[in-house]
């Protein structure tokens, strides 16, 4: 990034939430207009408020239980419990 926008340039800075659950996909606009992908899901929800939270805690990244729960020994070492979070999905 330095090489090619210079050294002002701010590195971004990436969250994430990360959950484990479904979802359904839709497309919306018409065939004359631009068609985007919607996505509805209670945990996309879950996912979205999970990266909101990313500031309270000042981390990047969080993970969900279940997605916790499916990981390997080896990736879940490299974790460490901050919280516990009840959210409310309707």
């Amino acid at each position: 990034m330095v090489k090619r926008f210079g050294a002002q340039t701010k590195r971004p800075y990436l969250t994430f939430g990360l959950h484990l659950g479904w979802t359904v996909q839709g497309a919306i606009g018409s065939s004359d207009n631009k068609i985007d992908a919607c996505y509805l899901s209670p945990h996309l929800q879950i996912a979205n408020r999970m990266e909101e939270l990313t500031s309270v805690y000042d981390m990047q990244i969080l993970v969900s239980e279940p997605l916790y729960n499916l990981m390997s020994l080896k990736a879940r070492n490299t974790l460490r419990k901050i919280d516990v979070i009840l959210m409310n999905t309707f």
